[in-house]
């Protein structure tokens, strides 16, 4: 005000008025924020010029109330406002039974939502915007406000907006401002020409003192923390998104339907054990009549194409590869091995396997009678139930009708093909249904122990060779690009935290999950890319040889690869959730007490395991021979491990020896169920409250507070937690911020008090 006059007001009024405002902004700002030290009335009298009497605050006070209503109009007011939603609510109501009960419902929610959108969201936002403009443009706000009469009412108004949804959002608590000390400003008296100068002697133009200065500083490196912390875990959700996208686009809800409908149409009605002549009955009345349907080139169902031609393959083994028993010896006059790499049958016959012949049999040999390898077949060795089988054998193609493969099948039992040295009959064929775009590799086994009976398993692999120009399509590939620059950040963000530490980096164990995380992920890169090339080479091996089995064993390899190394990922991925989740106090604890107890959680699972295999032992002794559970000591584990979560067949150990079997699993549940695990939950529970006692706040947990902190400030709501950031807002920056406005106050009083000494 001391570089205004009055010759800068149009009005000769103006500048009483302002400096009236300017008087009533500090008492207004003094009661508000200092109650400790109140305006003296005598001081604010004294304030105000001698050319501004009582005349002109009457005026003002007189202009101030031109222009309104008589007081009864406010009934008027209501009137109108109870009329307007009534009438309102009448239409509302008629609209609504004209609408119907599905389309009302739909409309008051679309209302609703729309009404609590903006009041929540967007008046907030824009009344908040304004406010900080208008607040970081003061000149501008100065020139506003107190241009004329409507700008002041309308910045009132604004003013008053801002005010509700502070306070409304933003609870401002008593005590932020307890217990200050306020300094009056040093005034020499009779010093008139000194009067600019005093103004820069002030508190407010001295250095802060060095304990808000190390409080600022601790929390700007938080802030950085924070900033550092709140970009590691949103780029860290990218990453989490782009993953799941890309797992979930490599895989179709539509493959279980086919694989199920596959399955039911070749498998109905087979018992669990066949005999040989059984496998040529399954052949006949199951495979070859599902195989080909009504449709050329199509199986039964009339939707999936038969890609190439259907093949049988066998394996066998070599005669007399076991010695009989000497007391046997005049019972039985030969023996014959299960199956084995070692034992099997690679020779070349002719029909009927009467005479050997060497390997390098002549061209006029029947193929059913050749051996031929996994190679030449382009296959890869199959894991059953019993054994893990090569890929090679030998092969009948069963042709591409359903008269051919009759006939075939006819001539295979005519020169007994099957015979008691055969120990797998795979059935292989592949379709491809255009409606889904999917190819399934159909593989059905018929294996036997050498005990006489085959039993039948299938094995479906379902693989996308053909990719669909949709939207998904899309998406999908740019998720995959996004994901490799993920990686790409990824490895570089660890490449400096590796050249900084050194060998140090592969001492930490999160350091060595990203790590796998980024190997793994280009291994994905690398089968996706196998994957791609092999499905276009069985592809074109398909269009030149249509005529023959199309094998698409290597390309449903790699496509299995992919998918566990997919899956590996995601599992890894959410492994490293834990290590943000650490910034959770109740994480960081439990993490804590799970470390703290971590030697007799090891204890504990050794005791566990050590119950577990003795049991295991016993129950595949006692019931191996005769229950399919407990067959093998892995899968008598997996039955008892199953046994511990509710998963349990009672019936069939009950069944077989009532006594027996309820001592043995009686006994398991009760030592393992109600006395070890119980101890072993006991242990981590009293680690935690150890922990609980003894746990100290890291600064991991300040970072979050403070992260905390700034976002429910974005939103006007204050944190639970803002009074224990270190002091930082109300025993630091607040605290300089009130001295800094009481310096403020004393300034701008000795501003007004040197004009009214020199103005006139």
């Amino acid at each position: 005000m001391n570089q205004l006059d009055t010759s800068s007001f149009s009005d000769p009024d103006g500048f009483c008025q302002t400096l009236q405002r300017v008087q009533n902004t500090k008492s207004i700002l003094r009661d508000h924020l200092f109650t400790s030290n109140p305006i003296n009335q005598e001081e604010h009298q004294k304030s105000i010029p001698a050319d501004c009497t009582s005349d002109h605050l009457e005026q003002n006070k007189k202009v101030s109330h031109q222009g309104c209503l008589p007081w009864w109009f406010i009934f008027v007011g209501w009137l109108l406002v109870i009329g307007t939603s009534v009438i309102a609510g009448y239409f509302t109501m008629l609209y609504g039974l004209k609408f119907g009960k599905e389309r009302s419902i739909s409309w008051l929610v679309s209302m609703v939502i729309s009404f609590f959108h903006s009041l929540l969201l967007i008046q907030p936002i824009k009344v908040r915007a304004c406010t900080f403009w208008s607040l970081s443009t003061p000149s501008m706000t100065l020139n506003y406000f107190y241009s004329s009469r409507t700008s002041l009412h309308l910045a009132k108004q604004v003013i008053c907006l801002a005010v509700f949804f502070a306070l409304v959002i933003k609870k401002v608590e008593g005590e932020d401002f307890q217990n200050v000390v306020f300094e009056k400003s040093e005034k020499t008296p009779g010093d008139e020409n000194n009067q600019h100068t005093r103004r820069w002697e002030g508190s407010l133009y001295e250095p802060p003192p060095p304990a808000d200065i190390e409080r600022m500083k601790r929390k700007k490196i938080l802030e950085q923390k924070a900033f550092a912390l709140l970009t590691e875990i949103l780029t860290y959700l990218g990453f989490m998104w782009m993953l799941l996208l890309v797992a979930f686009g490599q895989k179709d809800p539509n493959a279980f339907f086919l694989n199920q409908h596959i399955i039911n149409s070749f498998t109905q009605n087979v018992p669990d054990s066949v005999s040989t002549q059984g496998v040529f009955m399954w052949a006949n009345t199951s495979l070859l009549p599902n195989l080909f349907g009504e449709f050329q080139g199509f199986i039964t169902d009339g939707k999936s194409k038969l890609v190439g031609n259907a093949r049988l393959r066998q394996l066998r083994v070599q005669k007399n590869s076991c010695q009989v028993a000497g007391s046997m010896l005049t019972f039985v006059s030969n023996c014959n091995a299960v199956y084995s790499w070692e034992m099997e049958d690679m020779g070349s016959y002719e029909p009927g396997w009467n005479h050997s012949l060497l390997d390098n049999i002549s061209t006029s040999t029947s193929r059913p009678w050749k051996y031929q390898t996994q190679s030449e077949l382009r296959n890869r060795p199959f894991w059953g139930r019993l054994e893990t089988y090569r890929g090679g054998g030998y092969v009948a193609d069963l042709g591409p009708n359903l008269l051919q493969a009759r006939g075939t099948l006819d001539y295979l039992w005519n020169n007994k093909w099957l015979d008691e040295y055969t120990r797998a009959v795979f059935a292989e064929f592949t379709v491809y249904n255009a409606n889904v775009n999917l190819f399934c590799i159909v593989t059905f086994l018929m294996e036997t122990a050498a005990v006489g009976a085959f039993r039948l398993y299938s094995e479906l692999q379902i693989v996308r060779l053909y990719q669909a120009m949709d939207g998904l399509y899309f998406s999908v590939m740019v998720a995959e690009i996004l994901y490799l620059l993920f990686i790409l950040y990824y490895m570089f963000q660890q490449g400096k935290l590796m050249k900084q530490q050194r060998w140090s980096y592969f001492k930490n164990k999160w350091n060595l999950l990203e790590l796998s995380i980024i190997l793994l992920s280009w291994s994905a890169v690398a089968l996706f890319i196998k994957r791609t090339l092999l499905g276009n080479r069985d592809l074109a091996y398909y269009q030149n040889h249509k005529d023959q089995f199309a094998s698409f064993y290597d390309t449903a390899t790699a496509d299995i690869m992919l998918q566990y190394s997919i899956a590996f990922l995601v599992l890894l991925s959410n492994i490293k959730l834990w290590h943000l989740l650490r910034l959770n106090p109740k994480m960081n604890l439990i993490t804590a007490a799970l470390r703290r107890a971590s030697t007799h959680i090891f204890l504990n699972l050794v005791v566990i395991a050590i119950i577990l295999v003795a049991y295991a032992v016993t129950s595949n002794i006692i019931y191996g021979w005769e229950l399919a559970s407990y067959k093998t000591f892995t899968s008598a584990l997996l039955t008892l491990i199953c046994l511990q979560i509710g998963i349990f067949n009672f019936d069939e150990v009950l069944n077989d020896d009532h006594l027996i079997g309820g001592l043995l699993f009686g006994s398991c549940t009760i030592l393992l169920t109600f006395v070890v695990l119980n101890l072993f939950v006991a242990v981590i529970l009293v680690s935690l409250e150890e922990e609980q006692k003894q746990h100290k706040p890291s600064e991991e947990e300040e970072v979050v507070d403070l992260l905390l902190n700034n976002i429910c400030s974005l939103f006007g709501i204050r944190y639970k937690n803002e009074k224990k950031l270190m002091g930082l807002d109300v025993n630091g920056s607040g605290a300089l911020a009130v001295n800094n406005s009481r310096d403020f106050l004393n300034t701008s009083s000795a501003d007004v008090n040197i004009y009214q000494k020199t103005g006139h």
